[in-house]
């Protein structure tokens, strides 16, 4: 089975698909960044994540989406753990960090687009937000 293209993976709220891109934007920055650049650049992708999830959670609460502690509690485990990779990089311990952005960034993203936020875009739509 072939996947979607992260870019590809668009949910029908204009302000959702656009964070996504620029997420995905920022993550390939930091996948593919030079060694002296890459805690900057991953850096940059979680400061972003943290700020998106800010624009999402507020997007649930003003349509009422019922799950949204849960999904809450995603995005605070996933800022605290890029916050970790982060803290590793500024250590000089870049190993993991580097799988991190290589492997199970882009799983996890894939993933919580069409667990999590699809079902967000979903609710945000019968709301009138598109």
């Amino acid at each position: 089975m072939t996947e979607t293209p992260l870019e590809d993976l668009r949910l029908g709220v204009a302000e959702i698909d656009t964070d996504h891109a620029e997420s995905i934007a920022r993550w390939k920055r930091a996948r593919d960044a030079a060694p002296a650049d890459f805690l900057t650049c991953l850096t940059d992708f979680v400061d972003h994540l943290a700020e998106h999830f800010a624009r999402e959670e507020a997007l649930m609460a003003a349509v009422g989406y019922k799950e949204i502690a849960h999904h809450r509690d995603e995005h605070a485990r996933v800022i605290a753990e890029g916050r970790r990779f982060c803290a590793q990089v500024a250590a000089g311990r870049t190993m993991m960090a580097r799988a991190y952005a290589t492997d199970l960034v882009p799983d996890w993203l894939r993933r919580h687009i069409v667990m999590f936020d699809s079902d967000v875009a979903r609710v945000a739509r019968l709301a009138g937000v598109s």
